[in-house]
C-alpha cells in the first residue's frame, strides 16, 4: 500500500517553482482529533495541524494559498475560531507548504515562526508578490510554547536545507506519548530537489537521526506519508477499548526505512545516468 502511495506523489511534487497544484491535493478531508489537543485541519494531501490551548491556538503548515480556505473551514467545522490562532509555524521551504503563509497571517494576525536555515528560500514563495511574513526565526532545539503546549524544533535537512520536524507530548487515558511531526524524508526525486552542497550527506544523517527519537505518535507534512486516510478510517470505527491508530511506533520505523531505501535507489540512478553531481 505504501509503495503505491509513494508512486502517486511522483507526478506532482515538482517543479516547485511552478506553484503547480496537483489534482485532488486541495480536496477537503474530514477534520479530526488526533489526540489530546492536536487536530488535523489540512486537505486530502497537504497536512496542517492545530493545537488548541486556553491562551489561543497554534497552527502548523499552510499548504498553497488556495489551501488556506480549506484549513479555515476545517478549523471552524471542529468548532474553533480561525482568529484564535496566535502562532503559526511555517512548513519547509516548498510552495505546497508555505504558499499560504501570507493568507494565514492576514486572516489571523498570528506570529509567523520560520526555520532560520530555510528562511531565505521561504522568502521566494510570495503569492501576488507579497513579502513573506516572518516574525520569529528558530533553530534546532528552539521551542514554541503557548497555553501549556510546547513544541520543540529538530533540524532534519535533506528534503530542504533547513527542514524542521517538531516534537511534543500528547496525553490520552492517563498516558503520555512522544509525538513527532515529521518534516519530510522524501529523497526519491533528487533531480528535482535543490541540489545544495552536502545534500546527500544531510539526507543520510537525517535518516539516522530520525531513528533516535522515541516516536510513539507521528504525522508528516503529506497525509499519504503517514497513511492518514487509513488511520482516520480506523479512528472512525474505534471502540472504547480500541487503541488510537495514530499510536504507531513500528509504522514510523518502517516509514524511515522505506524512505531511506528509496533515497539510496535515487542516488544510484543518478550515478548510473552520469548525474552524480549531488554532493
Amino acid at each position: 500500500m505504501r509503495k503505491l502511495m509513494l508512486s502517486s506523489l511522483s507526478l506532482a511534487l515538482f517543479p516547485l517553482a511552478a506553484f503547480s497544484q496537483p489534482a485532488g491535493w486541495n480536496d477537503p478531508f474530514p477534520p479530526h482529533k488526533i489526540m489530546d489537543n492536536m487536530y488535523y485541519v489540512g486537505s486530502k494531501e497537504l497536512a496542517s495541524f492545530l493545537f488548541v490551548t486556553p491562551d489561543g491556538d497554534i497552527l502548523m503548515n499552510s499548504g498553497y494559498e488556495s489551501t488556506v480556505p480549506v484549513i479555515k473551514a476545517s478549523v471552524e467545522k471542529l468548532g474553533f475560531k480561525f482568529t484564535d490562532i496566535k502562532i503559526f509555524i511555517a512548513g519547509h521551504a516548498h510552495p505546497d507548504h508555505v504558499g499560504g503563509d501570507n493568507a494565514v497571517k492576514e486572516l489571523t494576525g498570528a506570529q509567523v515562526v520560520v526555520g532560520r536555515v530555510d528562511a531565505e528560500k521561504t522568502k521566494q514563495y510570495t503569492p501576488a508578490g507579497k513579502e513573506h511574513p516572518m516574525d520569529r526565526l528558530v533553530d534546532d532545539g528552539d521551542t514554541v510554547s503557548l497555553g501549556g503546549t510546547t513544541l520543540t524544533a529538530h533540524m532534519m535537512p535533506g528534503h530542504t536545507r533547513g527542514c524542521l520536524a517538531w516534537s511534543t507530548t500528547l496525553k490520552e487515558n492517563g498516558k503520555s506519548y512522544y509525538t513527532f511531526i515529521e518534516c519530510s524524508l522524501n529523497g526519491q526525486f533528487l533531480q528535482q530537489l535543490d541540489n545544495y552542497p552536502g545534500m546527500i550527506d544531510d539526507f543520510r544523517a537525517t535518516y539516522k537521526k530520525a531513528l533516535t527519537f522515541p516516536v510513539e505518535v507521528w504525522v508528516s507534512s503529506h497525509a499519504s506519508f503517514y497513511n492518514m486516510a487509513d488511520k482516520y478510517a480506523k479512528l472512525e470505527k474505534r471502540g472504547p477499548n480500541d487503541p488510537n491508530p495514530f499510536i504507531d511506533p513500528e509504522g514510523y520505523k518502517a516509514h524511515v526505512a522505506q524512505y531511506e531505501k528509496s533515497f539510496e535507489a535515487a542516488v544510484a540512478r543518478m550515478q548510473t545516468q552520469g548525474q552524480g553531481k549531488a554532493k
